[in-house]
């Protein structure tokens, strides 16, 4: 431990992260589409043996894994915000130059129904955390129904005033992601006061914005890093996008004039995408996620001549023949990534059979960039690795065009479904 304690913070402080985060886990903006790290595995992947066991190793590491331990905070529970608050604030009195909240760097935020008491806790803790880049709002709120005893329905909920207000009190220059993505969300002038305050925000969710709008907005708002816009009750996209005037304000405000997204460069979102908003932006637009049967998807190619990637929900499939010159990769995604069950004869007529379609539509199509095509099988697609001759079918027919056919981890379909030679046996049996 001698040549350890010798050597600088600098060299072996990256090792000791790499052994106690998970990868991409302080991104300031949302991963490719196509990358294999989620949000999921960066939850997942925390290795609490590790951690533990560094922390006994000596003083120093203690202190240094204590401190990285610290940069990633993931809030469940009413007791686990107590602690924390009550953790910074202690470190606070005892060390004005370098107190543990300073370390922070994300927090996410997943509460059910939290208490006045949980939340006031919370503001405790941002207004120790002058460094948050990145903020992942999941808090979720549920109502018994007094008829139906077991009958859930999620209303709506405000983002508390004085949450925003420590949050633009504290950490404004700092923030780079904000993410809005369950049931809670800002009022209207409460995300107004955010966005101009944070102006360094390069990735923003919005699920919805809480409470009516009475009137149109008429200011004039600039979002100079803003990168990635992803609007709507992600990543189903449902229904309840469609006619969402709040959203729909929001685009009308920022579709003045190309100067307020200079950098816009990713949209997801169902039919807020708003003609103007495509007209004014679409040039600058790299990648985009919706659902195939969005009213605009014709315009939103059409407005997006850079367009790169295109993503589309499944098992929303009607998708009319596309023809763009620049697009190189399409995703098929599921609606749902959450394990789901159903008999063979309903996976075959309800998934299987609309793939077949989809997959047809995007090969008759004129794309002659396209290069890669990723069918994430994970949810209501799992199951399509059970199906070998037609991911192997269309294995060959995306190979002899040159375009990658390949699944959630970016192996080819080839590989995924050639090497189960006892599946494929059985699918040839009559």
């Amino acid at each position: 431990m001698g040549t350890l304690r010798d050597l600088p913070v600098e060299l072996w402080r990256p090792i000791l992260a790499s052994l106690v985060q998970s990868p991409g886990v302080l991104s300031s903006d949302r991963q490719d589409p196509f990358s294999e790290v989620r949000d999921i595995v960066i939850f997942l992947n925390r290795d609490v043996k590790t951690h533990s066991a560094l922390l006994l190793v000596c003083k120093v590491w203690h202190n240094v894994v204590t401190e990285l331990s610290h940069e990633h905070l993931h809030l469940t529970s009413a007791e686990q915000v107590a602690v924390i608050a009550n953790r910074f604030e202690e470190s606070r009195r005892h060390s004005i130059t370098n107190p543990l909240g300073t370390c922070t760097r994300r927090i996410d935020l997943q509460l059910s129904n939290p208490s006045d008491q949980c939340l006031n806790a919370l503001v405790r803790i941002l207004r120790c955390t002058p460094n948050i880049e990145v903020l992942i709002n999941s808090n979720y709120y549920m109502a018994m129904n007094p008829t139906f005893t077991f009958h859930i329905t999620p209303p709506q909920a405000q983002t508390r005033t004085e949450i925003i207000d420590a949050l633009i009190e504290t950490c404004s220059r700092s923030l780079r992601r904000m993410e809005w993505t369950s049931n809670e969300y800002p009022s209207w002038s409460d995300l107004m006061r955010v966005l101009r305050t944070a102006t360094g925000i390069t990735s923003l969710t919005l699920a919805n914005i809480y409470g009516n709008l009475t009137e149109r907005p008429s200011h004039y708002l600039t979002l100079p890093n803003l990168k990635t816009l992803v609007l709507g009750d992600s990543p189903s996209f449902s229904h309840a996008s469609l006619g969402n005037v709040p959203l729909n304000a929001f685009l009308t405000m920022l579709s003045k004039s190309p100067e307020q997204l200079p950098s816009l460069q990713r949209l997801e979102g169902f039919s807020p995408f708003s003609p103007d908003f495509l007209r004014t932006h679409g040039s600058k637009v790299r990648i985009v996620r919706t659902v195939a049967f969005t009213p605009l998807l014709h315009e939103i190619i059409a407005t997006c001549p850079n367009l790169d990637t295109f993503v589309t929900i499944f098992p929303h499939h009607i998708l009319d023949l596309l023809s763009h010159p620049s697009l190189k990769r399409i995703g098929i995604f599921p609606i749902s990534e959450d394990p789901v069950g159903v008999p063979q004869a309903i996976f075959s007529a309800y998934i299987m059979k609309p793939l077949e379609d989809l997959l047809c539509q995007i090969d008759e199509s004129q794309l002659p960039k396209l290069t890669q095509v990723r069918i994430r099988n994970v949810g209501t697609l799992a199951n399509i690795t059970e199906h070998p001759l037609f991911l192997q079918r269309w294995w060959n027919r995306w190979d002899s065009r040159g375009v990658r056919f390949d699944d959630k981890d970016g192996r080819p379909f080839n590989l995924v479904s050639s090497g189960d030679h006892g599946v494929l046996n059985n699918v040839r049996r009559p």
